[in-house]
């Protein structure tokens, strides 16, 4: 008589993963340039990976996960600041909100990005 499998682990997903960068928690509206679209959402978090927005009783239906958008952030702690303009990828869309990546490749960007964050978490 063969033995029975022992129990296995549940498969780890990408959802499950440890954060590949940390989170800050920033409560900011977010230019989405769109084609001829801009929406005004609310910014949850952002981190050096992309940010999330929510969908604030914004209709969404016409982004699709995939899709690449423009975004433009403003630091609302420093108006002075300029607005940081990127390109950012809809990885996961959902009723609340949809979750985005930075899709530019320009180390210009990133640097006012990481300097954004570096002000967030100093603040």
């Amino acid at each position: 008589m063969a033995k029975p499998n022992p129990p296995q682990p549940p498969a780890r997903s990408a959802a499950n993963e440890a954060r590949r960068h940390p989170r800050f928690e920033l409560f900011a509206s977010v230019e989405l340039h769109h084609g001829e679209e801009t929406l005004v959402l609310p910014a949850r978090n952002i981190s050096l990976g992309g940010l999330y927005l929510a969908a604030d009783d914004n209709d969404l239906g016409s982004l699709a996960v995939g899709e690449t958008v423009q975004v433009m952030l403003f630091d609302i702690a420093d108006e002075g600041q300029p607005a940081v303009r990127a390109d950012a990828t809809i990885i996961r869309k959902e009723a609340a909100g949809m979750a985005l990546i930075w899709a530019s490749t320009d180390p210009v960007v990133a640097h006012k990005v990481a300097s954004l964050l570096e002000r967030l978490s100093s603040g």
